[in-house]
């Protein structure tokens, strides 16, 4: 419709020891008083309330005011022609052949990008007087047209957290046509959603996310501070990037397996395009590491393998089955491994198991500490998480474990995690 005692507490088995890092903040909601973001932006989020972090995490939503800055300029490039002397140097003007790289994957990947306004009845209201009359919940993300849908319009893959408890989804594409978006489904742990527009959107190349390589040019396409269609341009910085410490308030981990990249990410951004150098998707920008409130240069983007298939469980069946195996437990540190007597210095300490769960039924018990899934091996309980999320629901894997100072290894399926339980 067009509109326009143990060392430390036992955590979440999935869930990493907190990096010696400074603290992180998922780019920002303007739900939460403690995270950092720009003026005048109210954006629902996971994991409200802060409270505690001086460096936040700003989950990237995005403040309403706007503007497009789309593509500025640059189908041309120039170059010096090797002369004898520098006073005969020329330069040569080069046209469609040889178009400059971030120019060209823009160009390629801007049509798919879209802005994403929400609005709701309420955001939080817990630093208001008791009688204060309740405040809309209004603010701007980004999305990506990924998908032609059988009856006619488009799918467009964003961030949960920028749709998370909106009453209304507005879409703006590329021409500033605007239209009124249907809520597919969204989901917490994996901070994917799904939004459906009738109108027919030109849909994005998508790319290998497993291909990513460290050092390859990055191209960030979204609407940070409210500015639709901003281009931003850096490299891959790292791949398989786990960051647990990024979770909500109920265990969910989007960010275990992260693209981190220098290419700016603002509030704005979130659930727009991480595209390569042929403008094909290759991640949704989600997070950020700051102690500003904006880009850093740390930034982070669910990998499009993981996006996509988050996104085809959402449409076909409107949820997200998450791979469980179903202990709590904490990371094995040399101290606590001399502490309770343990032949092995690393792994994942399980402290419970949950019941009717997979590692039940596998015969996994408190006390093992797991060394290895498969052939993958386990030092901490952010490698566990990071591992569990990288199989498949039903797939059979092999974990390695050590239990009253003898190795033995068990057979177990990988099961899916019930909702709002929050153990891995």
């Amino acid at each position: 419709m067009d509109l326009n005692d143990l060392p430390e507490p036992p955590v979440e088995a999935a869930i990493a020891e907190p990096p010696a890092t400074e603290p992180v903040a998922a780019l920002p909601t303007s739900a939460e008083p403690e995270i950092v973001e720009p003026p005048a932006q109210v954006v629902a989020q996971s994991g409200k309330h802060s409270h505690a972090l001086p460096v936040v995490l700003a989950v990237v939503s995005s403040l309403i005011f706007g503007g497009a800055a789309g593509l500025a300029g640059g189908y041309f490039t120039s170059r010096y022609l090797s002369q004898p002397s520098a006073e005969s140097r020329q330069i040569e003007i080069i046209g469609d052949s040889t178009e400059e790289i971030v120019a060209a994957a823009a160009a390629a990947a801007l049509p798919s990008v879209v802005n994403i306004d929400v609005s709701g009845e309420q955001a939080s209201s817990d630093d208001l007087p008791s009688d204060h009359p309740s405040v809309p919940l209004q603010g701007e993300g980004s999305g990506v047209a990924y998908k032609e849908a059988p009856d006619g319009g488009t799918y467009i893959i964003t961030n949960n957290h920028v749709i998370e408890d909106a009453t209304q989804i507005v879409v703006t594409d590329s021409l500033g046509e605007r239209y009124v978006a249907q809520l597919i489904g969204g989901d917490r742990e994996s901070d994917i959603a799904v939004v459906l527009v009738s109108a027919s959107i030109p849909t994005i190349e998508l790319g290998d996310s497993d291909e990513v390589v460290v050092g390859q040019v990055a191209i960030a396409i979204g609407s940070p501070f409210g500015l639709e269609h901003s281009v931003a341009s850096g490299v891959i910085s790292a791949v398989q990037r786990s960051l647990t410490d990024f979770g909500g308030q109920n265990g969910e981990y989007p960010y275990v397996n992260s693209i981190q990249t220098d290419a700016a990410i603002n509030p704005g951004n979130s659930g727009g395009a991480l595209v390569d150098r042929l403008g094909r998707l290759i991640g949704i920008p989600s997070a950020i590491y700051t102690d500003t409130g904006a880009s850093d240069g740390v930034g982070l983007a669910i990998p499009v393998s993981q996006a996509t298939r988050a996104a085809e469980e959402l449409i076909e069946k409107g949820r997200v089955d998450t791979p469980f195996l179903g202990v709590l437990g904490q990371t094995v540190t040399p101290e606590f491994a001399s502490q309770e007597g343990l032949p092995v210095e690393n792994g994942a300490y399980v402290v419970e198991v949950t019941e009717g769960t997979e590692a039940e039924k596998s015969g996994v018990l408190s006390g093992d500490v797991i060394v290895a899934v498969d052939e993958d091996r386990i030092r901490s309980m952010d490698d566990l998480i990071t591992v569990v999320r990288r199989r498949t629901v039903g797939q059979t894997v092999t974990l390695t474990i050590w239990r009253n100072g003898e190795k033995t290894s068990l057979d177990m399926i990988v099961g899916v995690k019930p909702q709002n339980l929050s153990t891995q």
